[in-house]
């Protein structure tokens, strides 16, 4: 959480806002964003949404709850999948 705190104020800098500006636009206290940008667990995850897409990061979130991947079953369906048959075909005459 200390890293995703540490990108959030990496990226509010780089726009040059201030903290109490970016809480505003969240809808947060100054106090409850500056405990976001030090990592608390208690932020709640809508905040990190909000500030996301305020950062235009929202897209970065779609990974968080995909589904793994299995590659052993990957593997398997893709072998099990029909070939067609190699080689050349004898042609009558």
């Amino acid at each position: 959480m200390k890293q995703l705190g540490q990108r959030l104020k990496e990226a509010r800098l780089a726009r040059n806002e201030s903290q109490a500006l970016f809480a505003q636009r969240i809808g947060l206290t100054r106090q409850s964003y500056s405990q976001m940008e030090k990592g608390s667990p208690q932020t709640l995850i809508g905040n990190w949404i909000a500030a996301s897409s305020i950062l235009g990061r929202l897209d970065d979130w779609k990974d968080i709850l995909a589904e793994k991947e299995d590659l052993f079953a990957k593997y398997e369906k893709k072998s099990s999948k029909r070939q067609r048959a190699g080689g050349r075909r004898k042609r009558d005459k």
